[in-house]
């Protein structure tokens, strides 16, 4: 006879107010059972886990998890996760629950026995992981791997890298910060696999060799295409690969990413083209059309993990903290009440957390509310605070928090900071909270039990999409926390994930609406796919299709013959040509070209015949570009007003002197000291701004500086170093690269403005991936045993005994933790 599944929808229905219903909502508010509840509810568990669909095993799976959290007993998650191949359980309640009566039975011996067919190097993987893993090993075509957080996708990359070192291979990463912690994987895996040189800059790469390893960026590796018009890649993986849908229509990024992709299938059809994400809904959505390539998929449907949500309005005044299950989709009246966050926090919080806020700004404002309020605790970080200070200023806030046991993280820190922050809070256990920003999506692991969403917003002012969400809250209790040998523990097994309504979360938020329709079970993530370049174009509107031909037009005059669009525009001039190489977005080159012809022919007649300082440069830069222009970036805009390009100048000449992160601080104080009245109110954007400028201000842009201290001063200084560097970099740095190949530019200026430096030695160690300061300090006399630098391949050797010297040496401690980047520590 038939046995009819059961499903979760119909089950729903019928258990409301049922003695189901009250055992299990008793056992989700932690409270006591009695026997006649627990052995209902293990029954049904065993009932949904052998007939129910997916979503009630979830259900079963949830029931069984707490059950044997609140009463230690493990018998029942371990017959379940035995059934289902989730190995690391079992293990763990074999060695570190043995009381539960598991060792005596013959089919547990035999299956303590199977499981080792699980063992990976020295952990335990479930079969999930197993299939995933096995998939990739076997697999030399392309592919899309799509796993949750914790799943070993970046040891899945590592390996087949690392398989395939006698091919050229390249890993795009989605941000600068992942290309370090990329690189210092490889290395460290590498073992016997003389893995000394990985490339993570285009100059790296010297055109000869038969085959590399390069982290890259989409930016630097299309720079790297541009420059090497015959290189051709064998193995391409592309990590976080859900970039490639793009945020919006206009995101260049994406365009960009899939851009480069059609010019690797150009130069070599036969490229292996390898997608790595925690979220695709359909794997057929990352084929680009202009493209013609298959993908073989490998998911998983496990759920190791099962999540516990609690919501809580804090919005204006107290509110019930209720726990939404996502089963029933309904809420649970723990009957307890806070008064504000920090309530909350006070009894909420466990040994690690994580908050989460949308804007730097408020990420660091609730970082100093949060310490200010934290009076019992002051830890005692003279190292650490000496490292900051040192390295940044000693005003820096971040050091005042750290004290209290907080860190915070976004991406107005510069980025060496954001990893030491990372180091540091992974390190110590008396570092309670990190306080971040949505840069957690991106590849950021640190040790979390619990998270906080005090916003639900990411970016302007857009709900996290169901996607966005899992993956956020993934990265708290990690299987590497959960199933370590020695701390591992099953609670961790239940993550905690609150979603609070504070003062930074919109007026019009409903939280409960976001929490049910992201975290019921049944909830499905989406691609939402806006790039047009993998849309079909039968099914885009008439500006839509503008925008597309603007796209393939934009890449064919980067490299021809990569798609096939008819009627293409070249450009002839090598100014715009190099318009194009150097991917110049801030007008339309081809109508601009003839006025960027006249501009540069006045201005080779009537100014600097060879740029040698910054003031010439910036003014190079808007005489040629973008005077009689028409801009259409709007942070171009502002160098048509004299006194921001003397601004713009200042900070090109802090580059090309490679200044401090002191000494820009001080540059930055004693400038803003010369100024008075309305000038105090100084324009930081949209990320920081709290103050308007005048009432015709739609949002708050600025910053009013009357009456701020020295510390709040110092504070501000350290974000907009960093806001001015990203737009010398982003948005100068190409006209700069531009005015270069035109042979406007002294050579040795050049290097300084490109590189902070125009020594031989120190711009190799750049290239190589270092920071100018490490660079500067690893060039002193006292390490030239430890180094060696060929500037003529730009090829670097160095020995790891130089980080004992470096610290006998007492150099700062953050450039001895980056130096570990770049050494392999095995």
């Amino acid at each position: 006879m038939e046995i009819k599944q059961i499903t979760l929808k119909e089950f729903r229905k019928e258990i409301k107010s049922t003695f189901f219903d009250s055992s299990y909502k008793k056992l989700q508010l932690n409270l006591d059972l009695n026997e006649t509840e627990i052995h209902h509810l293990l029954k049904n568990a065993i009932i949904f886990s052998n007939f129910g669909d997916s979503d009630l095993q979830k259900l079963a799976y949830k029931i069984i998890v707490t059950y044997s959290n609140k009463y230690n007993d493990y018998k029942p998650l371990y017959d379940f996760a035995i059934n289902k191949g989730y190995i690391p359980i079992s293990k763990l309640v074999e060695s570190k629950y043995s009381n539960n009566n598991i060792d005596d039975h013959f089919f547990n011996l035999f299956f303590s026995s199977f499981q080792e067919n699980f063992k990976e190097k020295n952990y335990y993987i479930s079969n999930g992981q197993k299939k995933l893993i096995e998939f990739s090993s076997n697999n030399n075509s392309n592919f899309v791997l799509i796993a949750p957080t914790s799943y070993g996708k970046s040891e899945i990359i590592v390996e087949k890298v690392l398989s395939n070192k006698d091919k050229k291979v390249c890993i795009i990463v989605p941000s600068k910060a992942l290309l370090a912690q990329t690189k210092k994987r490889l290395l460290n895996n590498s073992n016997n696999s003389n893995v000394h040189r990985i490339i993570t800059h285009p100059e790296m790469y010297k055109g000869t060799e038969q085959n590399f390893i390069a982290v890259l960026t989409q930016e630097r590796l299309l720079r790297l295409l541009q420059k090497n018009i015959d290189l051709k890649l064998d193995i391409v993986l592309i990590d976080e690969a859900h970039n490639l849908f793009g945020e919006k229509e206009d995101d260049s990024r994406s365009i960009l990413l899939a851009q480069v992709i059609i010019i690797l299938k150009k130069r070599n059809e036969n490229v292996v083209l390898n997608f790595f994400s925690p979220f695709i809904a359909n794997p057929n959505n990352l084929k680009i059309k202009q493209c013609n390539y298959d993908v073989a998929s490998q998911n998983t449907d496990e759920f190791i993990k099962t999540e516990k949500y609690f919501v809580c309005d804090l919005y204006e005044s107290s509110g019930k903290l209720e726990i939404f299950d996502q089963f029933s989709n309904s809420f649970i009246n723990t009957n307890i009440e806070y008064k504000n966050v920090f309530d909350l926090l006070k009894l909420e919080k466990s040994n690690k957390n994580i908050i989460y806020l949308n804007r730097p700004i408020h990420i660091e404002e609730f970082s100093l509310e949060l310490a200010n309020r934290t009076n019992d605790i002051e830890l005692q970080i003279e190292e650490i605070e000496k490292t900051i200070s040192e390295y940044i200023h000693p005003d820096y806030n971040l050091i005042k928090c750290i004290k209290k046991g907080i860190v915070y993280h976004h991406g107005g820190m510069p980025e060496i900071i954001r990893l030491f922050v990372e180091d540091i809070f992974s390190k110590r256990k008396d570092l309670e909270f990190v306080i971040t920003s949505s840069t957690l999506l991106e590849g950021v692991n640190i040790p979390a039990e619990k998270i906080f969403l005090f916003s639900t917003i990411k970016g302007k002012n857009t709900n996290l999409s169901t996607s966005q969400f899992k993956n956020l809250i993934g990265r708290i209790n990690r299987f590497s926390e959960i199933f370590n040998p020695e701390s591992g523990d099953l609670k961790l097994l239940e993550p905690n994930v609150y979603i609070v309504k504070s003062k930074y979360s919109n007026k019009k938020a409903n939280i409960k609406k976001f929490i049910s329709d992201r975290a019921k079970t049944e909830s499905i993530s989406i691609d939402n796919v806006n790039n047009l370049l993998l849309k079909d174009e039968e099914n885009l509107s008439e500006t839509q299709k503008i925008s597309l031909k603007n796209s393939l037009e934009f890449l064919e005059n980067i490299e021809p013959n990569s798609t096939n669009l008819e009627g293409i525009v070249y450009v002839q001039s090598e100014i715009a040509q190099l318009c194009f190489k150097n991917n110049v977005y801030d007008f339309d080159i081809k109508q601009s070209e003839r006025t960027l012809l006249k501009n540069l022919a006045v201005y080779k007649s009537t100014l600097f015949t060879i740029i040698s300082d910054s003031n010439q440069l910036i003014e190079a830069i808007y005489s040629i570009f973008f005077k009689d222009v028409l801009i259409v970036d709007a942070n171009i805009i502002r160098l048509q007003n004299p006194s921001a390009r003397r601004f713009y100048a200042m900070i090109l000449q802090w580059r090309s002197s490679s200044a401090s992160y002191n000494e820009m601080i001080g540059s930055f104080i004693n400038y803003w000291r010369r100024l008075s009245g309305d000038e105090l109110i100084i324009y930081v954007g949209t990320k920081w701004g709290k103050d308007k400028r005048n009432f015709t201000d739609h949002q708050p842009l600025y910053i009013n500086l009357k009456g701020k201290e020295t510390a709040e001063r110092v504070n501000i200084a350290i974000i907009r170093i960093k806001e001015e560097q990203d737009y010398v970099e982003f948005n100068l740095l190409k006209y700069t690269e531009i005015l270069g190949e035109l042979g406007l530019i002294e050579n040795d200026f050049y290097e300084q403005i490109k590189y902070g430096s125009s020594d031989k030695k120190i711009i190799t160690l750049l290239k190589n991936g270092f920071s100018i300061e490490l660079a500067k300090c690893i060039t002193k006399e006292e390490y030239l045993n430890f180094i060696s630098i060929n500037h003529k391949i730009d090829e670097i050797i160095i020995k790891d005994t130089i980080v004992i010297e470096m610290e006998i040496n007492n150099e700062n401690k953050i450039l001895i933790f980056e130096i570990k980047y770049h050494i392999n520590e095995q």
